[in-house]
């Protein structure tokens, strides 16, 4: 007797959202293919070596300042009508899981807002939470990493607070090339640590609108 056996295919976005219903964060390695994540990680550094990118701010709107005590990493916000066709590529990879999010988790996103975010050698993110105090317009973190041939001991680990405030156990996330990173923005502090070399990633939020707050 012959028996067939029926392949099963999990797709990431399927995966990401099992994993934030079980731990509020998840780890998906080759998120993108080869070639993908490549181009963009070369348009990423053509920029950044152009001079483009500014100082990253504390805050928002007029309470938004610098405070290199705190944060000392360099951004480029995305613009959809001026990316290029990876980064348009990359956000329609965003749109399906956002989608698949709505599906499963019920969660009301609305759009995605991101930036493009470099780390100097030495520079770091300290301890902070993604969901502003008085907006809580952000609802889901997630960080794509572009660091081909990265290594622990180069460092630049996203630091990842389990115990909400407490400070107690954490998971230390290292920023290899093609990971997604996605966890709940208003339930986990975390910190990027210094890293040996230049640190490549693109960081953004998942939103809810403003009037699904106030219901």
């Amino acid at each position: 007797m012959t028996v067939q056996y029926q392949a099963h295919f999990v797709s990431s976005e399927s995966i990401i959202a099992r994993q934030l219903v079980t731990n509020g964060y998840a780890v998906v390695d080759n998120y993108l293919p080869g070639g993908q994540f490549r181009t963009l990680r070369e348009e990423m550094v053509q920029v950044w070596q152009s001079g483009c990118f500014r100082h990253a701010g504390v805050g928002r709107g007029e309470n938004r300042e610098l405070q290199p005590t705190i944060r000392n990493d360099k951004v480029l916000w995305l613009e959809p009508m001026a990316c290029s066709p990876a980064q348009r590529r990359y956000l329609a990879t965003l749109e399906n899981l956002r989608l698949k999010l709505n599906q499963e988790l019920l969660l009301g996103l609305f759009n995605f807002e991101g930036h493009m975010a470099v780390y100097p050698p030495g520079a770091r993110y300290q301890r902070h939470l993604d969901q502003f105090r008085d907006m809580g317009t952000r609802r889901v973190s997630a960080v794509l990493y572009l660091n081909e041939n990265w290594t622990m001991n180069d460092g630049g680990a996203l630091r990842l607070y389990l115990d909400n405030d407490k400070l107690g156990s954490y998971q230390d996330i290292y920023p290899y090339a093609g990971r997604l990173v996605t966890f709940l923005s208003d339930r986990f502090y975390h910190e990027v640590l210094p890293a040996g070399r230049e640190r490549y990633s693109i960081t953004g939020w998942f939103r809810q609108r403003d009037d699904m707050l106030a219901d």
